[in-house]
């Protein structure tokens, strides 16, 4: 057999011994961090689960169904424990089951085929349901762990079922140890349920601390959503699923599944009364010729700019005579279109420079629309990944954009493509979302350096506020005792920035940290009164050495010459007065309450980068609630977000979070516009948040948003 070569761009680093490799090791080490969180995690649910069981039996009259909620709700209670171990087991057994192979077979295998029980369907269609939402939940976070996972088992690009930490493993996992404590399909899916809702909270988290977890090893450490792609994973179904996709899709009850039916409805409302039941499902490619060739015309007139934003096409377009003629089922989908734009237009979350790109594709996504109306349900369809994606890279410039901005320009050239070369084929809409992607990524790359010297800077700022606490907490039991006044403030003033440059340079426990500390002790106890001869004359024989050792410090410190003559001669007289008997000494003043500390913002260039460095001083522990959700809003940031700072004068600057520190969590900020930077300490971002002059800004689908608000129009009707 003559061998047949390949060739790969990503090299398997298990390729010498599979499961043994390092790739295949790092995954499983996710895998049981994965698992270990989420067993505790199932464990602090417990009582919520068994409250949520005893509310479902107290509202049905049922006595049959209560009976059986609470008999779950007792198990629960009972055998809590149990389950936990059980998808501990079941989990680690579903990750080691061989995965299905990638290549379907071109003729189907009737020998295989089997009859499936209606416990077995129920299961696999709640499964399957539960993933997808799930995986829609964790959209972001899956998205880098998808690849991550990939690169580490050798595979150029997530395969369809290859990430053994995905949601429908962990869903499996929990129907099997349901079915471990002999659970029947109708408990185990009960249970399910309950635990769904949960679930949806708590695993993007911990996904997060994974996706954290690899980047610091190095795994893909810089990749990121160069835009967001609508929710849902967009992995392709397998083979059971085809068969079972009407049965799902009838199990979710989701906004842009519904909106196909209205369609239908509204059709067979318009063409016969009292017809809605009989509605016959759309079909692709249902557009008229005639009209068709109208929208092409349309599409081809020259684009007038900013008429996108003020004028609906569609509407136009409705009222036309080419209009009148067309079948209910297109008409309707002409209305459903026009009152898209409408919420697409008014929504107030879009800046007018996206309006205006989006408005010029009225056309082309109204033939779309009628050549295919699973447009509607698809959140994977291309031209509303399109569209969602004008929105995703236009966050480069925010509220504004200049017209020579290169996103603003590459944008401009793939709608101007759009509109020119768009007939009926839609896979043009993919080639273009493609080369969108493409030109991002490397555009981005230019934004490395600034990136990386940012990222350095923000490096030694945290080792200097760490080298300052050092100080701080070694000065503050010493300044503390009583002594005098001018011993005290050059403590503060001066010795603690020697102690600042000896931190930063050793640990706690180098002689050259210790001997700078002893020196401090030993100052204060020379100003100390000497109440007998031994004393005198220890002090006498220690002066020499702890006034060069002094002079040393400050000379390492580069403190002024004016400031420690000055000390020094004072030295002399609290010196002389110690010897008689006698120094004035004060007490530390009591601190301070806290207030509500200060925001301080400095700025310096370093290689033609300007940096802002934000930190919040003098502030308490943020224990308000205010400042505990603003927090909170910081800590959910990942790189790749977008926050809007706004300054005193009102003026917006967006900018993009490109790196967090792993120490401290200072969060680095840039935008591709400007040679600059923005490094902020987590609880300065947070009190910007929390007083409005910083937002993070929210990503979500347009497309999605607009339909939802045609489905809200609709019910209302």
């Amino acid at each position: 057999m003559a061998k047949r070569t390949t060739t790969k761009k990503i090299v398997s680093i298990n390729a010498a011994g599979g499961e043994r490799g390092p790739g295949s090791r790092i995954v499983a080490d996710c895998a049981g961090q994965l698992c270990d969180g989420l067993c505790r995690w199932l464990t602090e649910i417990r009582g919520a689960v068994s409250e949520e069981l005893f509310v479902l039996a107290d509202g049905t009259r049922d006595r049959q169904l209560q009976t059986r909620y609470l008999d779950l709700r007792h198990g629960v209670e009972r055998d809590w424990a149990q389950f936990v171990e059980a998808f501990r087991r079941e989990f680690a057994d579903d990750r080691r089951r061989p995965a299905a192979p990638a290549e379907r077979p071109e003729a189907p295998d009737f020998e295989g085929l089997r009859l499936v029980d209606d416990d077995a369907l129920s299961e696999h269609i709640v499964i399957r349901e539960f993933s997808a939402q799930l995986a829609e939940t964790c959209d972001k976070e899956l998205y880098v762990l998808d690849r991550r996972i990939a690169a580490l088992l050798g595979q150029e690009t997530p395969v369809d079922g290859g990430n053994p930490l995905a949601p429908p493993h962990l869903c499996r996992a929990l129907i099997d140890a349901g079915a471990a404590l002999g659970l029947d399909a109708g408990d185990r899916l009960l249970l399910l349920r309950r635990i769904e809702r949960h679930l949806h909270q708590a695993l993007p988290d911990r996904y997060r601390e994974i996706n954290a977890g690899l980047a610091e090893r190095g795994v893909l450490p810089d990749l990121r959503r160069s835009y967001r792609q609508p929710a849902g994973d967009g992995r392709a179904a397998g083979p059971i699923d085809a068969a079972l996709s009407a049965a799902a899709t009838a199990a979710l009850p989701e906004t842009a599944t519904d909106i196909v039916g209205v369609l239908q409805r509204l059709a067979a409302a318009r063409s016969v009364p009292g017809a809605a039941a009989a509605a016959p499902a759309p079909t692709p490619a249902s557009i008229s010729h005639a009209f068709l060739a109208s929208l092409n015309e349309a599409q081809h007139t020259e684009w007038q700019p900013g008429t996108g934003v003020a004028l609906n096409q569609v509407q136009v377009i409705r009222d036309s005579a080419a209009a009148q003629q067309v079948s209910a089922l297109e008409s309707v989908t002409i209305d459903i279109v026009a009152m898209l734009f409408d919420f697409i237009f008014n929504d107030g979350e879009l800046p007018a420079s996206v309006k205006s790109l989006i408005g010029q594709l009225q056309i082309p996504v109204l033939k779309v629309a009628m050549l295919d109306h699973s447009f509607f349900a698809n959140r994977q369809h291309p031209a509303r990944r399109f569209l969602d994606g004008i929105a995703g890279i236009a966050l480069h410039w925010g509220a504004g954009a200049v017209e020579d901005d290169p996103f603003h320009v590459r944008l401009g050239q793939a709608v101007a493509r759009i509109q020119q070369e768009f007939e009926t084929k839609v896979e043009i809409f993919g080639e273009v979302i493609a080369e969108l992607e493409a030109f991002v990524t490397a555009h981005e790359a230019e934004e490395a350096e600034t990136l990386g010297i940012a990222a350095e800077a923000a490096v030694r700022r945290e080792a200097e506020e760490a080298a300052a606490e050092r100080a701080q907490a070694a000065l503050a039991p010493i300044v503390a005792r009583p002594q005098p006044e001018v011993v005290r403030a050059f403590l503060v003033e001066h010795w603690s920035a020697v102690l600042r440059q000896k931190a930063l340079g050793h640990d706690a426990n180098a002689p050259a940290w210790r001997e700078a500390v002893e020196v401090a002790e030993q100052l204060v106890w020379s100003v100390a009164a000497k109440t007998n001869g031994d004393e005198c004359m220890r002090l006498i024989s220690a002066l020499p050495m702890l006034l060069a050792r002094i002079s040393a410090g400050l000379d390492a410190g580069g403190i002024d010459v004016r400031a420690r003559g000055l000390f020094f001669d004072a030295l002399i007289g609290l010196h002389a007065a110690a010897l008689r008997g006698g120094a004035e000494i004060s007490v530390a003043d009591a601190p301070l309450p806290a207030g509500d500390g200060d925001l301080r913002v400095t700025r310096h260039v370093e290689d033609g980068i300007v940096i802002e460095d934000v930190a919040l001083v003098g502030a308490p522990p943020m224990r308000r609630a205010r400042d505990r959700e603003a927090l909170e809003q910081v800590r959910d940031l990942q790189r790749g977000d977008w926050v809007d700072f706004v300054d005193a004068g009102g003026n917006v600057a967006r900018e993009r979070l490109n790196w967090v520190s792993p120490q401290k969590g200072i969060l680095v900020f840039s935008n591709h516009r400007a040679a600059r930077a923005i490094s902020i300490s987590p609880e300065a971002l947070a009190r910007q948040i929390r007083d409005g002059t910083a937002r993070v800004v929210a990503e979500r689908s347009v497309i999605d948003r607009a339909i939802d608000g045609v489905m809200h129009t609709l019910s209302a009707a």
